[in-house]
């Protein structure tokens, strides 16, 4: 039995880190870890291009899809609103601000959501899964 560790960047439309609006949302693109993954770390990251202000945060959510519950042949994906909250990375008290979690690694897929919550300033967010695989 062998024991690897590998990174894998989180993509948006194919792109490593994405500039998301003042008041904006955006969806990575899906992400799949190994069937024989045992525990899988997340570091999020967003960077402020300006002066970041008070109410410059970003929410960082995880959409798990177990594949396809209603049986209409394509995986769905948990929808914004149910997602689970991993992080909200306060740009005002550090800028850029980066923090890493723990992730289930029992869901088939799953996509990153953020939220800009910020009312005037675009902030451009990135995130890498980091998995520990045993085969």
């Amino acid at each position: 039995m062998a024991v690897s560790k590998s990174g894998q960047q989180v993509t948006f439309s194919s792109a490593n880190s994405v500039a998301v609006s003042a008041d904006s949302q955006t969806t990575s693109d899906a992400i799949t870890l190994s069937s024989n993954s045992v525990a899988a770390q997340i570091t999020l990251k967003s960077d402020h291009s300006g002066s970041p202000s008070s109410g410059d945060t970003v929410d960082f959510y995880i959409l798990y899809s177990t594949g396809d519950p209603d049986g209409s042949t394509t995986d769905e994906f948990d929808t914004s609103g149910h997602g689970l909250h991993l992080a909200i990375l306060d740009l005002n008290v550090e800028d850029p601000a980066q923090k890493t979690v723990d992730i289930p690694v029992s869901a088939k897929s799953f996509k990153i959501y953020i939220d800009n919550n910020s009312s005037g300033s675009s902030i451009t967010c990135s995130a890498e899964i980091y998995e520990t695989v045993v085969s």
